[in-house]
C-alpha cells in the first residue's frame, strides 16, 4: 500500500486555519453515519480527529473498503457508506469551495493524491482477495499490509495495534466473523501471530507470514 501522507500537522497550523475557513465543523459520535451512499450527496469531508470506515452493504454482510484518519479527506458522493468507528471531528464543505481552496493552497493537493492512491490500492487489494484468495491468505495479506504501514519493528518481529475488532477485520476481508476468528486462531496456533491484547498483535516474522499471503 502506498505510504500515508496526510495534512493533520498542516491543519493544526496557520495554513490549516486559512484552508478550513468557510468549512462547516461538526462532531460525530461513534457509529454515526456520515455518508449514506447517495451519489447525489455532494461535498467533501476532512477528518480533524477520530476514525471513519468506508464500506458497502450486501444482502447478508458488510464489506469494509477503507479507513480514514486525521488529515484524510474524501468526497461524500462516492456511492459508498461512511461511518465513524470512534468519536470524530470533521470539516465539511461543497465541491466548489473545496476546488477554490485547493487552487489557493496547492501543497494540500499532495495529501489528496496520497489518500486517493491508498484508497485505490485498498480497493484493488479487496477485489483481488475476494476473487483469488482463500480466507487464510486474505488474513495473512491483511496483517502483512498493516504491519508494513502501521507496525512497530522490534528485535524479534513487529508489533501491530490495529484498533479493529475481529468483526471489523472480517468486514475488511469480506468474510464472516466466525470464519475470520477461526482462521486467525489457526495462524496464532501455528505461531504466525500472537495476540497481545484485544486489538494488538505481535508478528514474530513478517517474511514468514508473507509466504501465506
Amino acid at each position: 500500500m502506498p505510504p500515508k501522507f496526510g495534512i493533520s500537522d498542516i491543519l493544526a497550523g496557520p495554513l490549516g486555519e486559512q484552508f478550513l475557513r468557510g468549512f462547516v465543523h461538526r462532531s460525530f459520535a461513534k457509529g454515526s453515519l456520515v455518508c449514506s451512499g447517495d451519489p447525489e450527496e455532494n461535498g467533501i469531508l476532512v477528518v480533524a480527529s477520530g476514525r471513519l470506515r468506508m464500506y458497502l452493504v450486501g444482502e447478508d454482510r458488510e464489506l469494509s473498503l477503507f479507513y480514514f484518519g486525521p488529515g484524510d479527506m474524501f468526497c461524500r458522493h462516492s456511492g459508498c457508506l461512511i461511518e465513524t468507528t470512534e468519536p470524530s471531528e470533521l470539516y465539511l464543505t461543497d465541491i466548489v469551495t473545496f476546488d477554490r481552496k485547493l487552487r489557493e493552497n496547492p501543497q494540500i493537493a499532495l495529501a489528496l493524491i496520497s489518500i486517493l492512491g491508498r484508497a485505490l490500492a485498498s480497493f484493488v487489494g479487496t477485489i483481488e482477495d475476494l476473487m483469488f484468495h482463500d480466507i487464510k491468505k486474505r488474513i495473512a495479506r491483511f496483517f502483512v499490509d498493516h504491519a508494513k504501514t502501521d507496525g512497530r519493528p522490534k528485535a524479534d518481529g513487529v508489533d501491530l495495534s490495529l484498533r479493529l475488532t475481529v468483526e471489523e477485520i472480517a468486514k475488511s476481508i469480506g468474510s464472516s466473523r466466525q470464519a475470520t476468528s477461526t482462521a486467525m486462531n489457526g495462524l496464532i496456533r501455528a505461531g504466525y501471530l500472537f495476540r497481545t491484547s484485544r486489538a494488538s498483535y505481535s508478528i514474530p516474522s513478517l517474511a514468514k507470514l508473507a509466504t501465506l499471503a
